[in-house]
């Protein structure tokens, strides 16, 4: 019975999961490279410029290897939010001005897990949102004031 109960669920997950992937499609995703001005530490990035890849983000991921992240580029320079919505990785997030500022910094953001989920705010106008591993930042030093360069590829 038991076996069964697991059975069940294995593929009730499957099929929840399934259908969240269709709700949030995958979406091409740019180029291009971070490099924090006063380490000079690189980030290979991932870069989503649209809704739809801003919307999917690091969703489904089970995994985001080191010294690599995800950019997302906003319309316009706000406020922005961020949640962790079918993300299953643990991630450091930073907001950054149209100028390359880090305006904001959240650590060690965790997954949601529950079907309901939070949304975490930037708390001050950022145009960019870089999405890296969790412990990324502290590895780093990164604090807010910090530049960066962004190098997006054609």
């Amino acid at each position: 019975m038991k076996k069964i109960f697991l059975g069940l669920t294995v593929c009730l997950f499957w099929l929840i999961s399934a259908e969240a992937q269709e709700l949030y499609p995958a979406e091409r995703l740019g180029r291009g490279r971070l490099v924090f001005e006063k380490s000079r530490h690189a980030i290979e990035l991932e870069v989503a410029m649209t809704e739809t890849a801003r919307a999917r983000g690091l969703m489904f991921r089970e995994a985001l290897a080191e010294n690599t992240g995800m950019l997302f580029i906003h319309p316009k320079e706000d406020v922005l939010g961020v949640w962790m919505k079918n993300t299953k990785i643990s991630l450091d997030i930073l907001f950054i001005s149209p100028k390359g500022k880090v305006v904001s910094i959240l650590q060690n953001v965790q997954p949601c897990i529950t079907p309901v989920c939070g949304v975490y705010d930037s708390h001050a106008k950022a145009l960019y949102m870089l999405e890296v591993n969790a412990g990324t930042v502290a590895r780093l030093e990164i604090v807010q004031g910090d530049r960066v360069l962004i190098e997006l590829e054609e």
